[in-house]
């Protein structure tokens, strides 16, 4: 068992190596290092009460608590608890310089911390009053170790609302018996929607355990020697792709009213006695599952095994076509988001200079990228004024070309106004990507791009570059983009609206959670968009796909909370393209009755809410009828 534990420790830590993790910031970034509160990273002081203050300063606003490589020793919980809505409790986003370096280590056999009937969190992001304003959460590049001897542990709780993230990220048990209650933790009232991307589950009775949730994203997560069950989704609406699991226990457990999209998912090592997935619920989608050594890949909702080595395509429930198309989802091509390297050459990160609140800095936002592309640098960076709520404004619009590989925005709320009127018609998008020599370019880190009072009808960005643009961890005012034929979009954990996707376009979304009254939430105008999991909010088309368009949503919730709203449109409408939609519901105020409005040539067919069951959607197939449809 032990050489066992070792390598798989070793293999996590090769794999951050491999990754060239080295996470760094210019000295003017304006980030929070735990040193500045007196932690070591030693491996032997106790850090706790250093955490715990960084903690307790940091928070409320949105400032980046950082945590260079060390082995930070603790013998107590560290994080939020008892946290209240509408507060301070919230706005931290955790960033460590690597995953195999920065080591967060609760020690072995510590006090509190030995019975799984009391477990106690040894890292909380969050935990207190259920509420769904703790928002722009995020853990990166660190590793959390709840030591040997320490049952009753509980890794990290996660909690975040509309964006959050968890990127690159290990949780693990050094015990021999892989001890621990729970490695990641996600039941905290109203958590979500957030992405969980790139995390490595290390022993724990459950690697994974959800509650009550609006909408949970995973991608690229990874499950080994749990002592129980891999991923118990109990009553939470989750999406997850490219699971990996090597567990002899079952990986997947789905209960109560869960929501569960998997897709992508290898669950290896299993023990005949156990099937793969058991699922105790009639919201179940699944697709490219492959299991061995389980003595099924599915007991479903009815009690059925279902045997094999490889299951296709299945789901729970009734699926629906209006023109007679086979129930089987689009599978359009599914592209990973590009990885821009991080630039650990400071020398080639250029600064958007400021030092009051309010000043506009759209020449100096011009210049530094000017700057950078004319001298080869690759990282733009707007620093934070740390422990504050004071932001800088824009009021033009910004040309991003040349070696400029990432713009990132520390956090910061930036404001736009456009006193000329060409950005809020639509003449000129905000921000517009051409002549890039880097394969991609990311825009990333913005608590709010255009602030509260933005431009609601500027589109914020637009690609000539022919390359491609990321767009992830942030949220912004006015309409996500303008149609680019021939770009390439990845979008990652984004509160935003209006997004158009023109003829030739292709997008791929993870964690998209588009908000707004006013019109429609996404519209596919003969181009092509794959969505990992998508919340909404608002009573107003979430999708509109015309002129051969290509969808396919893959999980997610309509979430309507919002009273007294007077359009009653269809939730989906497809006029002559391609779809295919599993998606699922939370109606607190009056639902949408028409749930997909689909036209072929000239006749129109309709699927109200009262045709399906159990507020889900297994599966929506449209599309030209297959041979002898209707």
């Amino acid at each position: 068992m032990k050489h066992r534990v070792f390598a798989l420790l070793l293999a996590t830590a090769v794999a951050a190596v491999a990754r060239g993790e080295n996470i760094v910031f210019p000295p003017d970034a304006g980030i929070r290092s735990v040193k500045e509160f007196g932690a070591a990273g030693d491996g032997v002081t106790d850090d706790t009460a250093a955490i715990q203050k960084a903690i307790d300063t940091v928070k409320g606003v949105p400032d980046t608590l950082y945590f260079p490589n060390g082995t930070y020793l603790i013998s107590d919980s560290v994080g939020i608890f008892n946290g209240k809505a509408h507060s301070r409790d919230r706005f931290i986003s955790y960033q460590g310089q690597s995953e195999s370096g920065t080591i967060i280590r609760l020690k072995d056999n510590c006090p509190g911390f030995g019975d799984p009937a009391k477990p106690r969190i040894v890292f909380s992001v969050y935990e207190g009053q259920g509420t769904g304003d703790v928002m722009h959460s995020y853990v990166r590049n660190l590793t959390v170790d709840v030591g040997r001897g320490n049952p009753g542990a509980i890794g990290l709780r996660f909690m975040s609302n509309n964006s959050g993230a968890m990127y690159n990220v290990t949780i693990r048990s050094s015990d021999p018996k892989m001890a621990g209650r729970i490695g990641l933790d996600m039941r905290q009232g109203q958590n979500g929607p957030c992405l969980i991307k790139n995390v490595t589950i290390v022993g724990f009775d459950h690697g994974v355990e959800t509650n009550d949730t609006f909408s949970l994203v995973f991608e690229h997560l990874t499950l080994r020697n749990q002592n129980a069950l891999g991923f118990f989704n109990f009553n939470a609406r989750t999406t997850i792709r490219g699971l990996k699991s090597v567990n002899t226990v079952p990986a997947v457990r789905s209960a109560k009213w869960a929501h569960l999209t998997l897709v992508e998912a290898e669950l290896t090592g299993g023990s005949a006695d156990n099937p793969a997935i058991i699922n105790e619920t009639p919201r179940l989608f699944l697709r490219d599952i492959r299991q061995s050594g389980y003595g099924g890949i599915l007991r479903d909702a009815s009690g059925k095994l279902h045997t094999g080595a490889e299951l296709a395509e299945w789901f729970e429930g009734k699926g629906h076509s209006l023109f007679g198309n086979a129930l089987s989802s689009l599978r359009l091509p599914v592209k990973e988001t590009p990885e821009v390297p991080w630039e650990t050459d400071l020398a080639k990160w250029v600064s958007v200079p400021w030092s009051k609140a309010g000043e506009d800095i759209s020449e100096a936002f011009q210049n530094a990228i000017d700057a950078a592309a004319k001298e080869g640098k690759t990282t733009i960076y707007i620093p934070r004024r740390p422990g504050t709520h004071q932001y800088p404004r824009f009021s033009r619009p910004i040309r991003v070309h040349g070696s400029v590989n990432r713009i990132i925005g520390m956090c910061n709320i930036v404001d736009l106004s456009d006193p000329s009127g060409r950005m809020s018609s639509g003449e000129q998008a905000v921000f517009t990507f051409e002549d890039l020599s880097a394969p991609a370019v990311v825009v990333e880190r913005f608590f709010l791009l255009g602030g509260w009072k933005g431009p609601k009808t500027a589109p914020m960005f637009e690609n000539r570059s022919g390359k491609a643009v990321v767009v992830r961890n942030l949220g912004h005012s006015g309409l996500h983009k303008k149609p680019s034929s021939g770009g390439e979009w990845f979008i990652e954990d984004a509160p935003v609206k209006g997004v158009n996707i023109g003829p030739g376009e292709c997008c791929w979304a993870r964690q998209l959670n588009p908000e707004a009254p006013e019109g429609d939430l996404i519209t596919v105008k003969g181009g092509q968009m794959w969505i990992l999991g998508l919340k909404t909010e608002g009573r107003t088309r979430h999708i509109l796909a015309t002129d051969g368009a290509k969808v396919e949503l893959l999980g997610g919730v309509s979430y309507q909370s919002w009273g007294k709203q007077p359009l009653d449109p269809p939730m989906f409408t497809i006029v002559n393209s391609d779809a295919s939609l599993t998606f699922g519901f939370y109606h607190w105020n009056e639902p949408f009755t028409t749930i997909v409005e689909e036209t072929r040539g000239n006749e129109t067919r309709t699927l109200s809410r009262k045709e399906l069951k159990d507020y889900h959607l297994p599966l929506y197939r449209a599309g030209a009828p297959a041979a002898g449809g209707k």
